[in-house]
């Protein structure tokens, strides 16, 4: 699959960055900013909605669907288990085990 890289700012094009974009398993993309002295930027790679949301927009790459389901999976297992473990061990062990899990 190849995409199109257009840049945008508040919903405005700036005409096409990148044409021929590969994307799938085996690419991957690391952007990068140039800044000098006392510039700032601010940039969305996809931990909040777009304020601008553009027609025909897909991000690079999916979400890690995946690893996110596991890990909150893990997360709700360990949950039930700390009060069954502090219910039956005590404070000492679990002292201890938070230490383990936390290093």
């Amino acid at each position: 699959m190849v995409y199109l890289c257009e840049l945008c700012r508040n919903g405005q094009s700036l005409g096409e960055a990148f044409t021929n974009v590969q994307v799938g398993e085996g690419f991957a993309y690391f952007p990068a900013v140039s800044l000098s002295v006392h510039e700032t930027v601010r940039a969305n790679f996809g931990s909040t909605p777009l304020h601008y949301m553009l027609p025909g927009y897909r991000p690079l790459q999916a979400p890690p669907t995946t690893d996110m389901i596991r890990s909150h999976l893990l997360l709700g297992y360990f949950e039930c288990l700390v009060p069954m473990l502090a219910s039956s061990c005590g404070p000492k062990v679990m002292a201890i085990l938070f230490c383990v899990i936390n290093d």
